[in-house]
């Protein structure tokens, strides 16, 4: 079994940069050295359901890292796979922090891509404010999933409303001037947010379809 006891750097081969951002933090330490392993198969069975096949364990150097990860931590890959601490504990004399860490996008079958868009107003031709819209954070993973669909009838016209769940693993701090593209250009306003305590889970969006792009 790997345990290096000395500096990881020095007798470990095919290591990676990663970046290290806190939860609910922006900002990011990055460690040169970190080790990827895959969970064995079995130490996921006796795990009974807490890790998966697919989760990893990243070993990190205690000499990159200015304070100690926590679990709900995020890693963030060359790749750009983020990865979600689960557990971090001491190893190799304390040389080293080994953290397990699960990629939510994978986990939950985020396969679509979104865009979020925010609104910057100006005041119109008629003295009202305009939005306009701009890209504020670019090709999320997401999952866009129907929710439910109301039908009102109005002046003899009936209107569908079309509720979805969008659901991201980014922890991203969402508001009204927001709304969502879709990977066909539809479009979809936020009317809601939840996120379990569980650092597993997911950002939940409840979204209306606004608008259908042919």
């Amino acid at each position: 079994m790997f345990d290096p006891s000395g500096d990881l750097a020095n007798v470990a081969d095919g290591l990676e940069a990663v970046r290290v951002t806190r939860r609910g933090s922006s900002v990011s330490t990055t460690v040169a050295h970190a080790l990827r392993q895959a969970v064995r198969t079995r130490e996921a069975q006796r795990s009974q359901g807490r890790y998966t096949a697919g989760d990893v364990v990243w070993h990190l150097p205690a000499s990159e890292l200015t304070e100690p990860p926590r679990p709900g931590d995020i890693l963030v890959d060359a790749g750009g796979h983020r990865w979600t601490v689960l557990e971090a504990g001491q190893a190799a004399l304390a040389s080293r922090w080994r953290c397990v860490a699960r990629d939510l996008a994978v986990l939950h079958g985020l396969d679509d891509y979104i865009d979020v868009e925010k609104a910057e107003f100006a005041k119109g031709t008629g003295g009202a404010d305009e939005p306009s819209w701009h890209v504020w954070k670019a090709g999320l993973p997401a999952r866009i999933q129907p929710a439910s669909a109301a039908v009102r009838t109005e002046h003899d016209q009936q209107t569908t409303t079309a509720r979805f769940k969008v659901f991201l693993a980014d922890d991203v701090a969402l508001d009204h001037t927001m709304r969502i593209r879709g990977p066909d250009g539809a479009v979809y306003s936020i009317v809601g947010l939840s996120k379990a305590e569980s650092i597993d889970a997911l950002l939940e969006i409840d979204a209306i379809l606004q608008q259908v792009i042919p």
